[in-house]
């Protein structure tokens, strides 16, 4: 392991900031209305299979995984470091009429602020690879296991970053609409990736440009795993999407782990 990315960290502050300015323009970025009827189906297998009554949305954003499972029945808390993130995650349930929990914690200090067992959390939209070092890593794996009860699942989602790193493409992603364009870009680095979010408002002939940028670590399957082991999970699942397709790690957008508390 190299002992620059063991140690090294990201102010929990500059994160914060981060996603409160990214907030005004979250919703439109991950297309939040058009995912639902898409996606609900798969959560409902989940809650099924594994019998899903209680859930913490770790990393929330705006809370529209927090949205999806509320709706199907599970009693959810939705956590997130970003002021901004929660207060758009309590309007979202104000306005579909589901009762969410909100808490304000990093992953590392989810048990100082979070004191009851879940069924199931969930860890998605790329959330776990704004831990640079492996001790908060593994501090947060520790967490999560400590928050779950007896067999329940972990559902992590993160982008693929074999893929990523094999291709290295600056430009990830351009989205457009409504005047506004975002174009998610990658720089990177020795052990980690600088990730800019630009944003483009076109207002007539004015043309206003925000960058906004965090430094992530890109995360792989054997950065992860152990850590799953040493927390206390077992019955480890790897998919390419939620929708639990087969990995391809030269192919598929997502690195999907599905783990089972011992």
């Amino acid at each position: 392991m190299d002992p620059m990315n063991k140690h090294r960290v990201q102010s929990i502050n500059d994160l914060s900031r981060f996603y409160d300015v990214l907030a005004t323009d979250y919703d439109m970025m991950t297309n939040f209305e058009k995912r639902f009827a898409q996606e609900k189906p798969f959560f409902k297998l989940l809650i099924d299979r594994y019998n899903i009554a209680k859930a913490l949305d770790a990393g929330c954003g705006t809370g529209y995984n927090s949205m999806i499972l509320a709706q199907l029945g599970v009693d959810v808390t939705a956590a997130d470091i970003s002021d901004e993130m929660l207060r758009r995650t309590e309007k979202h349930a104000r306005t579909l009429g589901v009762q969410v929990r909100i808490s304000k914690s990093s992953f590392q200090d989810l048990t100082s602020h979070i004191d009851e067992k879940f069924d199931a959390i969930f860890c998605l939209g790329n959330s776990l690879v704004h831990l640079i070092n492996q001790i908060d890593l593994e501090i947060t794996l520790k967490n999560f296991s400590s928050l779950l009860r007896s067999e329940g699942i972990l559902f992590i989602q993160i982008l693929n970053y074999e893929k990523i790193l094999n291709e290295r493409n600056i430009i990830q992603n351009v989205k457009e609409e409504g005047g506004v364009t975002i174009i998610r870009e990658y720089e990177y680095e020795e052990k980690t990736i600088r990730f800019t979010i630009r944003t483009i408002r076109h207002d007539g002939k004015v043309k206003l440009e925000n960058a906004n940028t965090v430094e992530i670590r890109p995360l792989i399957r054997t950065d992860i795993i152990p850590g799953l082991y040493s927390a206390g999970f077992k019955d480890i699942k790897i998919f390419g999407s939620i929708s639990m397709i087969d990995f391809v790690p030269t192919n598929t957008k997502d690195l999907v782990i599905l783990a089972k508390k011992v």
